[in-house]
């Protein structure tokens, strides 16, 4: 039974029961139109702070609904904003790689500490974290930080060259290690069963 239908039944009873009090028990004198409605608006006022009452449960529970979406929402949201990030470190590094070929050391400086900004997002997120092996992750940060450091040598004119082979060699293992998250995080909802 919807709760109209509920409010117009207890309305209904509340009206019988007040003729009931008024005919029952009040004496013939008693009767008149002022002790009648002072009854039904008893009974009114109790029927109104009901319907009142009903309805804050009603907005409690919309509410509690309502918050649980958008926390639903904004988790998947995240969930979303860090595999996008993964695909974007991930195009990053080839970004860097093109870069130092051709030896815009500069703008492979700005795209490393973009890369290394990323990845401490994501080895901070829960939802990528249990695919990460933390000791090896911690070292390609360690390495990106000794390769920024190198390209900002060689930049600044501390350094008269870079080892492109090591950065482009530690640029590789970090992406191969970024698209095996990636490929996990895509199909880790087929790889359990369904019940």
């Amino acid at each position: 039974m919807n709760n109209r239908k509920l409010i117009l039944y207890s309305l209904g009873i509340g009206v019988i029961i007040t003729l009931f009090i008024y005919f029952a028990f009040l004496e013939k004198e008693e009767r008149n139109i002022i002790n009648f409605i002072s009854f039904l608006g008893t009974f009114i006022s109790f029927a109104g702070l009901y319907i009142a009452y009903d309805q804050i449960i009603d907005l409690k529970q919309q509410n509690e609904a309502t918050r649980n979406s958008v926390e639903m929402a904004v988790l998947i949201i995240n969930q979303n904003e860090a595999k996008s990030d993964l695909v974007k470190a991930i195009k990053i590094i080839d970004e860097i790689q093109t870069s130092n070929q051709y030896e815009k050391y500069e703008l492979s400086l700005l795209r490393m500490k973009d890369l290394k900004n990323i990845l401490l997002q994501t080895l901070h997120n829960n939802k990528i974290k249990i695919h990460i092996e933390q000791s090896i992750f911690k070292q390609h940060l360690t390495n990106i930080g000794i390769d920024i450091a190198n390209l900002n040598d060689l930049i600044i004119g501390r350094k008269k060259g870079i080892n492109n082979a090591k950065l482009n060699s530690n640029l590789e293992n970090l992406s191969t290690i970024l698209n095996e998250i990636d490929s996990k995080l895509k199909f880790e909802n087929y790889d359990r069963p369904k019940y």
